[in-house]
């Protein structure tokens, strides 16, 4: 995969922080996601969030990555909260047990 097929789209909705991830999330982009994520995570105090519904694939990279943003956050009193998560999404959180660390809307 190419660094290039994963799309990040930042703005700001209801006073939180949102970042819209478009593509398959794997090893070879976690670099790039992990850089995403802690912009994100790294300006609030408060709840930043996360949307995964135009995420097609996401490996165990991704979440250990979704998983740092998440204690990032917390540390500085704020939460990562994941919004409309795909299918696969879903179910790859659910099975590593990921799933309860985060809030979902």
């Amino acid at each position: 995969m190419n660094e290039w097929d994963l799309v990040f789209e930042r703005s700001e909705q209801g006073g939180h922080p949102v970042l819209v991830v478009e593509g398959e999330v794997d090893l070879s982009v976690a670099s790039r996601f992990a850089q995403e994520l802690e912009n994100l995570v790294g300006g609030t105090n408060h709840t930043a969030v996360v949307d995964l519904s135009g995420v097609g694939f996401i490996d165990s990279s991704g979440v250990r990555e979704l998983l740092k943003a998440q204690h990032r956050a917390q540390s500085s009193d704020g939460e990562l909260v994941l919004r409309a998560p795909s299918t696969a999404c879903r179910r790859v959180l659910q099975v590593s047990g990921a799933w309860v660390e985060f809030t979902i809307a």
